[in-house]
């Protein structure tokens, strides 16, 4: 073999080792200052895992269910849960992101109005969400739905908006050169080259939804969760057990399933 020829080895300059031994040595320091202010020992976690595994042992195992119809039933609404909160949150969002995109919307002041806004509703979690409307509306799907469509709004409006940009810098100059009005050209060429990625973030949605609605129902908001929750308060561990592995399998379904659509679409 030949010797190595170090010259065509790239390595990392001084001044880039130095950063980076800073920003390890000041996480070490965060993670310990951390774990002193909440109490937390990472030791007790490790040494307590038994316990933790004895407990899945005796009383998750084995998984047992003998209310079916009922899982069937909760499975099938938070599906449904999460396809709605995508369908009517991509409404929403594509109309805000109409208005919030420079190139579409030309008037000042509109487009930062609305990113904020939507930055609002993305940077409130799901389930401070569904507080708030299980207080207004009282336990039901209608509050996982709700509380799903603002979060979903708020994400898919940010997404749309680069997709739109994207698209509008790629398509939109040449046709507005040549006199063609704004309307025609945001109809016939920005919205159907923004199309699939549109879909594409809606699929993504729609797995989002689903692992959120698992936990929003845990507070209220109906589906997979409430069941899930209701188990666990009566102490029926092993349906909870059969509950949790049906959740696996929708969410690893679904997952699956986008991911082909997405190759699909995007191909």
């Amino acid at each position: 073999m030949g010797k190595m020829d170090n010259s065509r080895i790239k390595l990392a300059s001084r001044e880039s080792r130095r950063a980076a031994f800073v920003f390890l040595t000041v996480l070490v320091i965060v993670f310990v200052l951390s774990t002193g202010f909440t109490g937390f020992n990472p030791l007790e976690a490790l040494l307590a895992q038994g316990e933790f595994w004895n407990f899945i042992a005796v009383d998750f195992i084995p998984p047992y269910m003998d209310k079916w119809e009922a899982l069937l039933r909760a499975l099938m609404q938070t599906l449904y849960m999460a396809i709605a909160s995508a369908g009517m949150g991509a409404v929403l969002a594509l109309s805000l992101a109409l208005a919030g995109t420079p190139a579409l919307c030309r008037v000042p002041g509109i487009s930062s109005l609305v990113r904020g806004f939507a930055s609002v509703l993305r940077n409130i979690p799901d389930l401070v969400w569904a507080f708030i409307l299980v207080a207004a509306f009282g336990i039901g799907t209608i509050v996982g739905v709700l509380a799903l469509t603002i979060s979903t709004t708020g994400q898919l409006t940010r997404f749309f908006i680069e997709t739109l940009d994207e698209a509008a810098g790629e398509n939109m100059e040449p046709l507005l050169a040549t006199g063609a009005s704004m309307p025609p050209v945001v109809l016939q060429a920005v919205l159907p080259a923004a199309l699939p990625g549109f879909v594409a973030w809606i699929l993504y949605s729609v797995e989002l939804n689903i692992r959120s609605s698992t936990i929003l129902g845990m507070v209220g908001a109906g589906g997979i969760g409430l069941l899930l929750m209701g188990y666990i308060k009566q102490y029926n561990y092993a349906a909870a057990s059969t509950t949790i592995i049906a959740v696996g399998v929708i969410v690893i379904s679904v997952n699956l399933l986008t991911d082909c659509l997405r190759k699909i679409i995007l191909t």
